[in-house]
């Protein structure tokens, strides 16, 4: 059973230079608009139960997608059915009134999304100590930040246990300790057997989240499949269009989609090993960063991992994860972790290298080397070496 079904959605904005124009065109049966097309034949399924990421670069579509999956944007072309109860985080501050309380932005939230008041009434306390907001909660929604907002929106939209819950990038604001709230709320929603359509720039959230994931690119699908795959296409292609040489001047630097820091290029060293001391027939690798900072006074974390053909972690570490202080990046700067015993017996395995804010929350950059060639002359079968020793036989 599907939870969303999308076929060949597309959505067409007209656009014209006069609003008299639209009246003419209505007269005279001529067009008098430039048509813009921010979806076209867009196809997938969402299983009941499944995770699906959405990414791209703005202006692809993404947020136009989201809109008519939560029905509140029709499409030009195309069907769409969807099974279960929707809870949608698009806009900051859509379904809310700036001149209510937050306690009353929940009751008409709340109702938008199909609870009735004595439901609303039992997820109310749930609602308000989720968001944190105490006193606040009862003072205009206008005298609230964005975050308070976010903090309120996310809290409705996820308490009122929906079917299927999408959210667009709006977890990117407020502060770091929440976000990472909403995402093990998010991740026991996914646990819970529900389904999660999650749209982010953070390819680390949606790899953390999603098993699925498709890349829209100026409102076409260019790729969809399992997450890993997807996200390193995308990837690879931003790397390949901004792929900045040594010369160019920081203006143009700072215009890549992604950046404080970039990852210049990963070395994969193999270590020479002395056999005497050493018969495991694993290899010592080490992996070599090269990083160049783009803005001062950037600090955060440097990781390495590693990948096999279907873009599976095999393994991954950070310096945040092994427990050492957030790193400042200046300038041109290199980086080495050792691999010892590295037990891959044979294939071919890619090695990304990542650069992560201070929380570890967001990856600021990564780069992924070309496949790197494991081999064994051990019989055993697999692409692990494990030690082993037969202790019964017969």
């Amino acid at each position: 059973m599907f939870a969303v079904q999308a076929e060949n959605l597309t959505k067409t904005y007209r656009f014209y230079n006069k609003p008299a124009h639209r009246l003419f065109e209505a007269i005279v049966r001529r067009p008098m608009h430039t048509a813009f097309s921010a979806l076209e034949d867009v196809t997938f399924t969402v299983s009941q139960g499944a995770t699906l990421g959405i990414v791209g670069e703005n202006g692809a579509g993404k947020s136009t997608l989201l809109k008519i999956l939560a029905r509140t944007l029709n499409p030009s072309g195309g069907n769409i059915q969807i099974n279960g109860k929707v809870a949608a985080l698009l806009e900051l501050g859509a379904g809310f009134h700036q001149e209510f309380t937050g306690r009353q932005n929940i009751f008409l939230n709340a109702s938008l999304l199909g609870l009735s008041d004595t439901e609303i009434r039992d997820k109310e306390d749930e609602i308000i100590e989720f968001s944190e907001l105490g006193d606040f909660i009862d003072r205009p929604l206008k005298t609230y930040s964005s975050g308070m907002v976010v903090r309120l929106a996310f809290s409705i939209a996820t308490c009122v246990d929906p079917d299927i819950l999408i959210v667009d990038e709006a977890l990117s604001v407020g502060d770091v300790r929440f976000q990472q709230k909403c995402i093990k709320r998010m991740i026991r929603f996914r646990e819970a057997g529900k389904t999660l359509i999650f749209c982010s720039h953070s390819m680390y959230h949606v790899n953390e989240l999603c098993a699925e994931s498709i890349w829209l690119d100026h409102g076409r699908v260019r790729s969809r499949g399992k997450t890993g795959k997807v996200v390193s296409e995308f990837m690879n292609f931003l790397d390949t269009r901004n792929a900045v040489s040594e010369e160019t001047s920081p203006e143009t630097v700072n215009k890549k989609a992604y950046s404080e820091v970039m990852v210049k290029n990963v070395l994969v060293i193999k270590e020479e090993k002395n056999n005497d001391q050493d018969n495991s027939g694993n290899d010592d690798l080490i992996i070599r960063i090269e990083t160049k900072a783009l803005v001062k006074g950037f600090t955060g974390h440097v990781g390495a991992a590693i990948f096999n053909p279907e873009e599976q972690m095999v393994f991954g570490t950070s310096t945040r994860h092994s427990g050492h202080s957030p790193v400042r990046f200046l300038d041109k700067q290199s980086f080495e972790i050792k691999l010892v015993n590295v037990p891959i017996k044979r294939g071919s395995f890619r090695i990304k290298a990542y650069i992560l804010d201070r929380e570890g929350l967001r990856i600021v950059d990564e780069f992924a080397t070309e496949p790197h060639q494991f081999s064994g002359e051990r019989p055993d079968l697999g692409f692990l070496r494990i030690e082993n020793q037969w202790i019964k036989i017969g």
